[in-house]
């Protein structure tokens, strides 16, 4: 079967390798569509990671990790799924997945409806990552919610929150065709954060809770400024933050910070995608065949995607 390899930052190739055969517990998938995530695939394909040890390359597949099939083999030991499932499946129970058959957990994946296109579901990782920090605060309803970032987590918090029952959701972005995609997608206000008055809006307005998505500095101290009950900070740094201590003693901020996801949280998405509740349509900008993945990962280092597939060649 083919896989992509990066051997080392910037170096790719589509290799041969063996199809695998499920053990215990194991589903092999044939995969429909993968969804690039845009921070870890630009990273890694950049050289731009230096604090994780643990992202080795040279390893076929990686670093896929969000991505969408349908179940053709099943091994020993499993319950509730079958050849024909159109399953959708994290970076969790196997390896990273971009090749045409991967093994996954059948404990891991989650089963969708035939309704939903693969390419729609393949992201529901992302929204996975961003449901389990939503997770972290309880009870949404009637809040008001500032979104600080509207790339894909932005996107699909803010399309959350609203699922949850905030009252108000605004969202900030530098990139001014992202504030138009945001209020398609239902953010009540979508606001410029180059703007030099923006940030004293948003302070004036005040929101009970951000969820912080862009990871940089500058953002996260603003979004403390913001907040009255608390932050959450999805967006991923590597490296020391300074912070001004002023707002979270002052108004006593709970402060969370968030990465993972649990088969439980694709679950979530999973029934929310299939509800109508949370859209990712409006979010595919580009499409990609596995051979086009220098092209896929040089539109997103340009900033033209909100987010690509890739799919195998036939």
């Amino acid at each position: 079967m083919k896989a992509i390899l990066i051997q080392k930052p910037g170096d790719f190739q589509i290799v041969d390798v063996p199809r695998p055969q499920p053990g215990n517990g194991q589903v092999l998938i044939r995969l429909h569509a993968a969804s690039l995530c845009n921070q870890h695939d630009l990273k890694v394909w950049t050289g731009g990671y230096h604090q994780l040890a643990y992202l080795e390359y040279g390893i076929p597949g990686f670093p896929g990790h969000e991505g969408a099939g349908e179940i053709v083999q099943v091994g020993s030991q499993v319950d509730g799924f079958r050849i024909g499932d159109r399953v959708l499946f994290s970076g969790l129970g196997g390896p990273p997945l971009y090749q045409e058959y991967v093994l996954r957990d059948a404990a891991e994946i989650v089963r969708f409806s035939a309704q939903l296109p693969y390419e729609q579901v393949a992201m529901a990782e992302l929204f996975g990552c961003v449901h389990r920090g939503l997770r972290k605060m309880t009870d949404w309803q009637g809040k008001s919610v500032l979104v600080a970032g509207l790339g894909p987590a932005g996107l699909a918090a803010a399309q959350m929150v609203k699922a949850l029952g905030a009252q108000v959701v605004w969202g900030s972005d530098l990139r001014l065709a992202r504030l138009t995609l945001a209020e398609q997608l239902g953010v009540d206000r979508a606001v410029d954060a180059g703007n030099p008055q923006t940030h004293k809006l948003l302070v004036n307005q005040g929101f009970d809770r951000v969820y912080e998505t862009t990871g940089n500095s500058t953002s996260i101290r603003q979004s403390l400024q913001c907040a009255r009950e608390g932050v959450i900070l999805f967006g991923y740094s590597e490296g020391e933050l300074c912070l001004d201590a002023y707002p979270i003693f002052d108004r006593e901020l709970t402060l969370v910070g968030s990465k993972w996801l649990t088969v439980d949280d694709l679950r979530a998405v999973a029934a929310w995608m299939e509800s109508g509740e949370i859209r990712t349509a409006p979010m595919i900008t580009h499409r990609f065949a596995f051979s086009d993945y220098p092209q896929a990962v040089a539109a997103i280092q340009r900033g033209e995607v909100v987010k690509a597939v890739v799919v195998p060649e036939e």
